[in-house]
């Protein structure tokens, strides 16, 4: 009687605090970490500037500190991009399941609490919870409602809808069933064509980037240190801003390094988002594309 009663404080508290919520707190906290670890490390590579005298360190630090930032959301937002994609592709599979159990004489109910059995991945606890909110007494719109939410993807959703409407409509429940499955599966297919058509574009992206990089390397091993020494050589000569490379006497080489730097991580930003956008069809997904970027500016800038 005691463990029932602890099963069913359970269930409830999943109907009353959903996947979303509980991913917005654990994204919550996520958040708070890393903003105290971004600051410390960006705190840390300024003092440590100063005591070291260069500008370098500070510039490394910053970039640091910004991308331990971004990190751990990176990680966190992957693994929900990860589990809604495992979901979405169990989906398929999932009405098949309960095509089959349907066709084998259960009604719609019973097809669900038996597909809730079968191992299809981060499908099968949401799929556990909807069993036992069903078994609990829960309405079915109330239940489907749940696990919408729980799963998070507009695959699910549209899946949940549809269930609903074979239920209440009746008729041939089985006929209804095999044109959601294969409705499912079109749409599948129409995501998997759409990412394929669109790869090109964020390979695209980073050869263009890997291009600036390129250039800014060259300018800043053959170009400026160019113009170092014809400084060197105007102040030996005494000649100043007079003669016909004076403008370059005053003109500060480590400023326009800077400048190219700064340029770089603008274009690993707003490239790096742009290659989520269309790769995975959202901005956060472009997270991870930024920490790469970023990463391959600094080694270029550094090791060159």
């Amino acid at each position: 009687m005691q463990k029932a009663s602890r099963q069913k404080k359970e269930i409830l508290s999943t109907e009353i605090m959903p996947k979303k919520s509980i991913w917005k707190k654990e994204i919550t906290k996520t958040i708070m970490f890393s903003i105290i670890a971004s600051i410390s490390v960006i705190l840390i590579s300024l003092k440590f500037s100063d005591l070291l005298g260069t500008t370098t360190v500070r510039d490394v630090g910053i970039i640091f500190g910004i991308m331990v930032g971004i990190i751990p959301l990176t990680i966190h937002q992957l693994r929900e991009v990860q589990r809604r994609d495992n979901i979405d592709r169990n989906m398929p599979v999932f009405l098949l399941a309960l095509l089959s159990s349907v066709q084998s004489g259960s009604n719609l109910i019973k097809a669900i609490e038996q597909a809730a059995e079968r191992n299809l991945g981060a499908l099968t606890p949401e799929l556990k919870n909807l069993k036992a909110n069903i078994s609990w007494g829960t309405p079915i719109e109330d239940a489907f409602e749940n696990f919408a939410k729980r799963t998070g993807t507009r695959v699910s959703r549209r899946v949940t809808v549809l269930l609903e409407m074979a239920m209440k409509i009746g008729g041939d429940v089985s006929e209804n069933l095999e044109m959601i499955q294969k409705h499912v599966s079109e749409m599948q297919n129409i995501e998997k064509s759409r990412k394929s058509a669109l790869q090109p574009y964020t390979y695209t992206i980073y050869i263009s980037f890997a291009v600036f990089l390129a250039v800014a390397v060259l300018l800043t091993t053959s170009f400026f240190t160019e113009i170092e020494k014809v400084q060197v050589g105007l102040l030996a000569a005494g000649s100043g801003k007079n003669g016909l490379f004076g403008s370059l006497a005053d003109m500060d080489v480590s400023k326009l390094e800077s400048s190219l730097f700064n340029m770089a991580i603008i274009e690993a930003v707003f490239g790096g988002v742009a290659a989520g956008k269309i790769g995975s069809g959202s901005y956060v997904a472009g997270t991870k594309h930024v920490v790469v970027m970023i990463i391959m500016a600094v080694i270029a800038f550094n090791v060159s």
